[in-house]
Order: C-alpha cells, then sequence, then structure tokens
C-alpha cells in the first residue's frame, strides 16, 4: 500500500514498464490510473500482458496498486510473469 494518492507510485512503476525491453503501453496512462502493457517473448515474440490499476482505499488516505500479469497464448508461461513483475516492482521501489 502506499501513503496519498499513489499517483507518484504508478508513474515510478510506469517509466520501469516502459524501460524493460521489447514493452509498450497497450492502453491507459497514469492520468487515468490504469495502464495495460504488452511485452513479447524475446524469440517468438508472443505477447503478455500487464495490467497496473491504482485503487484509492475509501477512509483510509492510502492507495494500492494492484497488478496483474498473465500470457495471451497457450496455457503456461512458466514463471515469467511472475518474475516480470517482482522486478518491476523492485525496480519502481514499491515493495515495503
Amino acid at each position: 500500500m502506499q501513503e496519498g494518492d499513489g499517483t507518484a507510485a504508478l508513474e515510478r512503476l510506469h517509466q520501469v514498464a516502459i524501460a524493460t525491453p521489447r514493452t509498450q503501453v497497450l492502453a491507459g496512462s497514469v492520468a487515468e490510473g490504469k495502464i495495460t502493457y504488452v511485452t513479447r517473448t524475446r524469440i517468438a515474440g508472443f505477447p503478455d500482458l500487464t495490467t497496473v490499476t491504482l485503487t484509492q482505499l475509501p477512509a483510509t488516505g492510502k492507495s494500492t496498486l494492484q497488478i496483474y500479469a498473465r500470457l495471451r497464448f497457450g496455457k503456461a508461461d512458466l514463471g515469467v510473469n511472475k518474475a516480470r513483475v517482482r522486478d518491476w516492482v523492485a525496480r519502481a521501489k514499491l515493495a515495503e
């Protein structure tokens, strides 16, 4: 959880995400509070989607970033999406 409206945390995560190789914004923005990224696999170019949503927690003065990463095709990603999200969170200094 983040103190305040969380926009600064979302912006830090956004900067990390767009600096990731083969990653671009598919939809949304920091201003909208929701962004979906597409990251293509190195060899085959398959798309993995990651959606980050900033949610305000009423009456607490806090916010949370919800991150949902998934593969677009297939049944297993061999942990690639989980590893990417953990890397983004660490690089954006979001972990408490």
